[in-house]
């Protein structure tokens, strides 16, 4: 039986929903590193927390633009 459309994109939408947590996760715990360290380790969390930001909004951006029709066409058999 052929998945449809809709369920696809929920699928996606929920792994997208734990990687953005496990990014939220990852940013505490950087955030909380960086503000103990010192010298260059403090600008490579500081680095490490503007990938993880980015990475978190983008796929924050994703999964709003699977509630539209935007990416349905991913979606096709």
């Amino acid at each position: 039986m052929p998945v449809s459309t809709e369920e696809k994109k929920r699928i996606v939408s929920g792994f997208l929903q734990r990687c953005a947590a496990y990014a939220d996760d990852k940013l505490v715990t950087y955030q909380q590193q960086a503000a103990l360290a010192k010298g260059n380790e403090g600008l490579l969390l500081q680095d490490k927390i503007s990938h993880w930001t980015a990475y978190r909004v983008f796929t924050e951006y994703t999964v709003e633009e699977l509630k539209t029709a935007e990416l349905d066409s991913w979606f096709a058999e």
